[in-house]
C-alpha cells in the first residue's frame, strides 16, 4: 500500500484467548480507503506474541507487529503506538473486543463529511465471555437521530461516555505523546477538541468484553479507585489550564467523587478539597445536563 487513509492501533497484553478474533474482525472491514493496522505486545506472558506475529506474516502490507522485548506499561505502549500511526484518521482497539461489519467505514465517512470533526465516538454492546451478560449502551440525546454533534465544553462536563474501543480522532489534532503519569482516554479526547467538534454516532459498532473477573481498573474496588485517581488528575489538568472550562470540569470533577464514593466506598479528602476550594464554579444546569447523558449511555445491565 502506498497511500494510507487511516490506522487502526491494536495495543495488548496476555491476550492469548481473544487477539486473533479481535485482529480478524478488523481484516474483514469493507473500507473504500486503505488502512493499516499496527498491533504492539508488550511482552506478554502466553502465546499473544506468537498469534499477533503469524498474523502479520500473514498479512504483510496490512499488519505491523511491535513485539516488545520487555513490558514497558499500559500507558507507553499506547503512547508509542499512537504516535507510530501514518493514517490522518486513527482507530484506537484493544485487542480482547470485536469489530462489527461497517465500523471503520462510518466512522471514516463523518471525518470526511464534516471537515471540523476531529473525534467520532459510538455506541458499543457489553458481552462476557459466557454471554451471560450482554447489554448495549444507549442513546440520550433528543430526537433520536444517527449522530449528534457536541463540544469540547459538553465533553468537558460529560465525562468519559463510550468505551475505548469506539474512539476514531484526526491525528492533527492530538499534540501530546509523552507523558508521565497514567491517564484516561478521555484526556486525550478533550485535546483533540480544542480545534474542533466531537460527533456520536447512533449506532452498535463494537463489542466490548467486560468479565466480572477481568484484571481490568473496574474489577475491583482498588482498581476502581486507582482509575478515579487518575481521572481527578486529567481534570485538574485542564482545570488548571483552561478558565472558560472550569464550570464544566467542576461539575464532571463532582460527579466522579460522588461515583468514588458510591462505588468503592471511599471518601477522598483531596478531591472534597478540591470541590469545596472552587464551589464557586458549581452550576445546577450543567449537574444535571451531564447527569443524565451519563445515564443515558451507560449500558443497560452492569456486571461491574
Amino acid at each position: 500500500m502506498n497511500r494510507i487513509d487511516a490506522t487502526v492501533v491494536v495495543s495488548c497484553y496476555n491476550q492469548e484467548k481473544y487477539i486473533e478474533d479481535a485482529l480478524q474482525s478488523i481484516l474483514s472491514q469493507e473500507t473504500n480507503f486503505e488502512f493499516e493496522i499496527i498491533v504492539a505486545d508488550d511482552c506478554s506472558l502466553d502465546k499473544t506474541a506468537s498469534i499477533v506475529c503469524k498474523l502479520a506474516e500473514s498479512y504483510p502490507s496490512r499488519i505491523q507487529a511491535i513485539l516488545r522485548s520487555s513490558n514497558i506499561g499500559a500507558d507507553k505502549n499506547y503512547l508509542d503506538l499512537h504516535q507510530r500511526a501514518n493514517g490522518e484518521v486513527v482507530f484506537h482497539f484493544d485487542g480482547d473486543d470485536i469489530m462489527l461489519p461497517g465500523k471503520l467505514q462510518e466512522q471514516y465517512n463523518l471525518f470526511q463529511r464534516f471537515p471540523n470533526v476531529n473525534l467520532v465516538l459510538h455506541r458499543a454492546k457489553y458481552f462476557s465471555d459466557d454471554l451471560e451478560y450482554v447489554s448495549e449502551t444507549g442513546w440520550p440525546f433528543q430526537p433520536k437521530e444517527y449522530e449528534q454533534i457536541f463540544s469540547i465544553e459538553d465533553l468537558a462536563h460529560w465525562g468519559t461516555i463510550a468505551v475505548h474501543g469506539s474512539y476514531a480522532y484526526r491525528k492533527s489534532s492530538r499534540k501530546t505523546y509523552t507523558m508521565n503519569r497514567p491517564f484516561m482516554e478521555w484526556f486525550f479526547a478533550m485535546e483533540s477538541l480544542f480545534s474542533g467538534s466531537g460527533m456520536y454516532l447512533n449506532k452498535v459498532l463494537m463489542e466490548y468484553r467486560c468479565n466480572p473477573s477481568e484484571k481490568s481498573y473496574t474489577s475491583t474496588r482498588l482498581g476502581r479507585l486507582k482509575a478515579f485517581k487518575i481521572v481527578f488528575e486529567d481534570i485538574k489538568h485542564y482545570f488548571d489550564l483552561y478558565s472558560n472550562l472550569k464550570k464544566h470540569l467542576y461539575v464532571c470533577y463532582l460527579i466522579n467523587f460522588i461515583s468514588t464514593v458510591k462505588s468503592c466506598k471511599h471518601f477522598e479528602f483531596s478531591a472534597f478539597f478540591f470541590l469545596i476550594k472552587h464551589v464557586q464554579y458549581f452550576d445546577c444546569r450543567l449537574l444535571f445536563n451531564a447527569i443524565k447523558i451519563r445515564i443515558g449511555v451507560a449500558p443497560k445491565e452492569r456486571i461491574r
